[in-house]
């Protein structure tokens, strides 16, 4: 079986940058000659007096921003990329609804977002909730041999706005006295997020890399879970914790010669449930999951239906054209799966390390 190689694409908030820029290229070969160009002049490109030079080669792209950030939700950790926390998994996730980018007169990348979210702590439990903000971005890229590292420094988070929709405690008589609480915390995890800022990796052969926070330009860290060949989609660590799920996506099949192949294993949790659902079915239970304090069983069967042990490998493959999510469950829901113990005091999280690879069949 042959796969295209491979490219570490980060999935969450950053995909958005992948268009800035080669937005206006009109073929990958011309995209790497262009690249290779770049290369050519070193030093010269990389000199700090031609900053403004190298802006005006990205603004191009800035109109199909948003277009590519709406496709796409943004994980959320605790802790953000900052130093020794960007190996922490994941307990939350940000959809992006509106957004409008710009550029500002002295070169800044401005984009104003609104969306949803959900989160985890373990005080409350769920907290779901509505936000925007705008946030300035100081983008710049450096050329490091054939390889384009473009940079997104955030410089500046205004009108910041977290509004709660749920707040889930399963001692239901304190749950108001906790809404400080759990409307803080959203606030600090979106913030961080935010305040991470990205950056992009382009390579020669137009393999493009993301990763939050700021890499070192000549180096890229490595992946979560290791998975060969193809177009990685998603590499990453989810908490999930008892009565609670993750969605993972949307990721789209565009040709019946692809597939999207799926691995990963789970520790912490005896078990877990792991669904790809159709993106018609999907989106109204993830909306019914932003809504309502308690988990509920999808809305229709899933396209497929896993159960994993802890430790255990589980590996599938998604074939067909269309959009799926590839949803972690660790709750009673699902019927014939795996139900979590229901210890009042001994939440078992399942620690989810994944890659989901686009590729050919």
């Amino acid at each position: 079986m042959h796969r295209p190689p491979r490219t570490r694409q980060w999935t969450s908030l950053a995909l958005l940058l992948l268009t800035l820029p080669t937005g206006g290229a009109g073929c990958a070969s011309c995209e790497s000659a262009g690249q290779g160009s770049l290369s050519v002049m070193g030093g010269t490109i990389n000199d700090p007096g031609n900053k403004s030079l190298r802006r005006g080669m990205m603004a191009f792209g800035i109109d199909r921003a948003c277009s590519e950030m709406l496709k796409r939700t943004a994980s959320l950790r605790e802790g953000g990329e900052a130093a020794g926390a960007a190996t922490n998994p994941t307990n939350g996730r940000f959809f992006p609804k509106t957004c409008q980018a710009a550029s500002a007169q002295n070169g800044d990348l401005v984009m104003s977002l609104s969306g949803t979210g959900y989160t985890y702590a373990s005080i409350v439990h769920k907290v779901t909730f509505d936000a925007s903000a705008t946030v300035t971005f100081d983008q710049d890229f450096l050329m490091s041999g054939d390889d384009l590292y473009g940079y997104f420094r955030t410089k500046d988070v205004s009108h910041p706005q977290v509004s709660l929709r749920v707040i889930e405690s399963r001692l239901p008589a304190i749950a108001n006295q906790l809404t400080g609480f759990g409307d803080n915390y959203a606030r600090q995890l979106l913030d961080e997020k935010m305040r991470d800022g990205f950056t992009m990796r382009r390579r020669k052969n137009s393999e493009t890399d993301f990763r939050s926070g700021v890499v070192q330009l000549g180096t890229w860290p490595k992946v979560d879970y290791d998975v060969k060949g193809g177009l990685t989609l998603a590499n990453d660590r989810s908490e999930v914790h008892e009565q609670q799920r993750d969605f993972l996506g949307p990721f789209e099949i565009t040709d019946g010669d692809k597939a999207i192949f799926v691995r990963g294993r789970i520790d912490g949790a005896p078990g877990l449930n792991v669904l790809v659902m159709d993106d018609a079915a999907a989106r109204p239970w993830i909306e019914t999951y932003l809504s309502a304090p308690e988990a509920t069983p999808p809305p229709s069967p899933a396209k497929q239906a896993y159960t994993t042990q802890q430790g255990q490998e589980f590996a599938f493959n998604v074939t067909g054209k269309g959009t799926y999510w590839i949803v972690l469950d660790n709750t009673s829901t699902i019927a014939g799966g795996y139900t979590p113990p229901g210890n009042l005091l001994d939440d078992r999280a399942a620690v989810v390390s994944y890659a989901i690879v686009y590729g050919d069949k």
